[in-house]
Order: structure tokens, then C-alpha cells, then sequence
């Protein structure tokens, strides 16, 4: 039988890993959403020498945090993981945390696709360990295996059509356009009452340490900025389209399904097989209107869910 250990570290410790960790958990990007305070728990196979479990938890005083300035912070595994492992460390980690005085953990899934089956076992094993789910939204995410219209419905086929005969363009900019980009977006959220979860400073600071992960699309009628995005290459396959937004001014022209489609079509070019479109919801509540667009888009819906679970002393 396979032998494994269980380990409590501070991150940045070399390891080799049975799976790609996501950019969100990279030590050099724990340290930018916190400078102190990270825990490393990791699952060892013993006689590889591999890590085939891992999680990052900031400690500030009795709450233990899987994702401090991040879009989501979690247990990440090896597909072949042993269930009974997952289980078993999931356990670890809290009795060291108990021992430390934790009094509350905090787990930030990803949507459920990044990892469809190590994500349900997590998900399920965290209920049977007592955790409740405290934030509950829906992402929406898109395989890029086919032609991008295929999966459009009649009425996003036709918008499509149509900007094509305005003749809008969509352009990929250098990082050198990331405040142009950044207060478009910021502009169109404001005429929507969105607030932007991060400020320019730190979105400069974080692209200027990861430049290869970060990509800005423009849609432009003309030589104006119509729609704009950020997106994260999570990991080689993954992209999540960070921050996306339309001027409402150009509502009729659906600028949108464009830019979609040039992610849709930058994934096809670089081997990247899932394409996040976000999550829609307002104040933990559904945006009804931008999630069924996103289906009309050929999206599938994947639960994004926050845990939390409150020890006993």
C-alpha cells in the first residue's frame, strides 16, 4: 500500500508536486495579498518524494484564511489522490490549527470545474468534517475544445454577426496599456454601482512580479475603447477572465461577445482548455441578466462556494 505523511511548513519550501498549483498559490503571491502570517500543510507521497496535497492558510490571530486578497485559496490535489488521504489530511490541518489556537477556517473554492473530481470529494468531505457554506455564487465557464460560435445561441450569433458589420476589432495590449484598461473598466462599473476589488497600485504591483500571466483585451469601434478585460492564466489551463466590462453608452452593439470571443479564441492558441468567465452576482445575490448571457455564450455553470468551519476550544 501507498504510504503518505503529513507536513505543517512555511511556504516557499522546495517541493516537486503531483499536480500544477494555480498562480494564487504561488508563495510570491501569498506574500502580496499578506506579507506575514502564511502556513503551508502539505500531503507527502513517501516514496516518490511528491507533494500530492497542499494548502495555504494566513493566520491572524484566531482566523485561519485560504484566501486573504485572492479570488479563491483551497486544498489542491493530485487527481489520483486516495480519497481516504484527502480525508485524512483535511483532519491534519485542523488539529494542528487547533493547536495553535485557531478558532476558525476559512476554505475559498474555485468553481467546481477547475477540478471536477478532487473538487467534489472536497466539497463533500468538508460537510462530513462540519464545515458550512458562508458564500454560495456562480461561475460560468466555457471548454475551448470547439469553434467559438457553436456554442453561442441564435440571439449571441446574431450579436456577434452584427459586430462584425459595425466592424468592431478586438486587440490584445502590452502591460504598458494596464491604466488605460483598468480605469475603462473602473469607469463602467461606477455607472453600474460595481465597485473593483482591487486598486491600480495593486494590480501594478502583481502583474509587474507575474507579467506572463496577466493579458489585456480591448474591443474597439474605430480607435475608442468600447469594451475592455483582464484576464489571469491561472494555470497553463486555465484562463479566468478577471475583470471585463462594456461603455453602456455601446449596449446595442454587445461589444462584449467580441472580446469573449478573442479570449475564447487566445485559449485555442495557447492550449489553455478552460476559459473562466466569472462569477455573477451582486452582493451574494444572482445577477440573473449577465449569468443567463453568459450561458447564451455557451457557458456551463460551476459552483463557486466559500467554507467556514468554527472549532471548539
Amino acid at each position: 500500500m501507498e504510504a503518505f505523511t503529513f507536513h505543517e511548513s512555511d511556504p516557499g519550501e522546495t517541493k516537486t508536486f503531483d499536480f500544477e498549483p494555480s498562480l494564487f498559490h504561488h508563495p510570491a503571491h501569498l506574500s502580496l495579498q499578506r506579507a506575514e502570517g502564511w502556513k503551508w500543510y502539505y500531503t507527502l507521497h513517501t516514496k516518490r518524494a511528491n507533494i500530492v496535497a497542499s494548502l495555504y492558510l494566513n493566520i491572524n490571530g484566531e482566523v485561519a484564511n485560504s484566501a486573504v486578497r485572492s479570488p479563491f485559496g483551497t486544498v489542491e490535489c493530485a487527481a489520483a489522490i486516495p480519497a481516504e488521504i484527502l480525508y485524512r489530511f483535511l483532519v491534519f490541518v485542523e488539529t494542528r490549527l487547533r493547536k495553535i489556537g485557531v478558532r476558525k477556517i476559512i476554505v475559498k473554492n474555485p468553481p467546481l470545474h477547475y477540478a471536477m473530481k478532487s473538487g467534489a470529494l472536497l466539497q463533500t468531505f468538508l460537510f462530513n468534517q462540519g464545515y458550512t457554506v458562508t458564500d454560495a455564487t456562480v461561475g460560468t465557464i466555457r471548454y475551448t475544445h470547439d469553434d467559438f460560435s457553436s456554442g453561442l445561441n441564435r440571439l449571441e450569433q446574431r450579436k456577434l454577426k452584427k459586430s462584425g458589420n459595425e466592424k468592431l476589432h478586438c486587440d490584445f495590449l502590452s502591460h504598458d496599456n494596464l491604466e488605460d484598461v483598468y480605469f475603462f473598466i473602473h469607469k463602467c462599473r461606477q455607472e453600474k454601482e460595481y465597485p473593483l476589488s482591487m486598486t491600480l497600485a495593486d494590480l501594478q504591483q502583481t502583474i509587474t512580479r507575474f507579467p506572463d500571466r496577466y493579458a489585456l483585451l480591448g474591443v474597439y469601434l474605430n480607435e475608442e475603447m468600447v469594451a475592455a478585460s483582464l484576464s489571469v492564466r491561472v494555470t497553463s489551463s486555465i484562463l479566468y477572465n478577471f475583470y471585463a466590462d462594456h461603455a453602456a453608452v455601446y449596449d446595442h452593439l454587445s461589444p462584449t461577445v467580441l472580446l469573449v470571443k478573442g479570449l475564447y479564441e487566445y485559449c485555442q492558441q495557447n492550449a489553455i482548455d478552460l476559459l473562466d468567465l466569472g462569477t455573477s452576482a451582486v452582493n451574494g445575490q444572482p445577477n440573473f441578466g449577465l449569468l443567463n448571457f453568459k450561458m447564451r455564450l455557451g457557458g456551463r455553470p460551476s459552483p463557486k462556494l466559500t467554507f467556514e468551519k468554527h472549532l471548539t476550544p
